[in-house]
């Protein structure tokens, strides 16, 4: 089976927490709109404590994850510990129900920028080559280049971050709109490993342009933003979550989570 799973990193410095509205919505809901959309994911999981995010991630089908207080307190609070520590209960789940998990999808309850589209992409891209470890949302922020970067010497001035490195071009840096990983590169994971190192070696871009999540409310037009050019319309109701809309026809599902909102503002 294919799960999709959020993890919600409550981390922001002056950003009101994910329930926070974005066009007149839970920014959390979007993510969690994005995988109901989907053609590939056949259940979704939430991994938070704010009991706003778990009353959205509830009303929107979620099975809730409780994470141990070591995940998010203390020097093991890391996102590779956050990773590990929900998916951990999510293959015993399957086993319980002699199934077994195919693909985990990871959202992050912190960001807006993603679609269903783009989860399908990747999982479809892992289906069809078992040599990929993960596929991963990037977007290209070259005014980030560490070439364009500094770094405090001994003697409090300023020298180049890295003098050697040779221009490679645009990098392109996870945006956690959404990952979808292997569990064989999950497995061989400890919670004290690196960042981003449950993204494996062999990870394919899935583009996107503008994506990144909300840490700081000046970040909210650009959130906002994003999500009109994905065609999301502001909220016409002031309902805190949106209701779902019907199931659709099997000759026709939803493209993004743009198109799903349209459909859910439309009933």
């Amino acid at each position: 089976m294919i799960c999709a799973r959020l993890v919600d990193p409550d981390d922001s410095v002056d950003f009101p927490g994910n329930e926070a509205e974005v066009l007149g919505r839970p920014l959390a809901a979007y993510p969690l709109l994005a995988a109901k959309g989907s053609e590939q994911a056949r259940r979704l999981y939430a991994q938070t404590t704010s009991q706003p995010v778990r009353r959205i991630a509830v009303q929107l089908g979620a099975i809730i994850i409780d994470p141990p207080p070591a995940v998010e307190d203390g020097p093991r609070a890391t996102d590779t510990a956050r990773v590990l520590s929900g998916y951990r209960q999510i293959v015993d789940d399957l086993k319980a129900e002699k199934g077994e998990l195919e693909l985990l999808v990871l959202l992050f309850a912190n960001t807006g920028a993603v679609n269903t589209s783009v989860i399908d992409a990747g999982v479809r891209a892992l289906l069809d080559d078992a040599n990929l470890d993960s596929a991963a949302t990037v977007s290209p922020y070259d005014r980030w280049n560490p070439r364009r970067a500094f770094r405090e010497s001994a003697d409090g001035r300023l020298i180049p971050y890295a003098e050697c490195l040779p221009d490679a071009g645009t990098p392109w840096f996870p945006d956690w709109g959404a990952a979808v990983l292997r569990p064989r590169v999950l497995d061989a994971l400890k919670p004290e490993s690196a960042e981003l190192s449950w993204l494996g070696e062999k990870i394919l871009p899935l583009k996107q342009v503008g994506g990144g999540p909300v840490d700081y409310s000046w970040q909210v037009p650009k959130m906002e933003y994003w999500l009109k050019k994905q065609g999301v319309r502001d909220s016409p109701r002031p309902e805190p979550i949106p209701k779902l809309a019907p199931a659709p026809k099997p000759d026709r599902r939803p493209a993004n989570a743009g198109e799903l909102l349209a459909a859910v503002d439309r009933a």
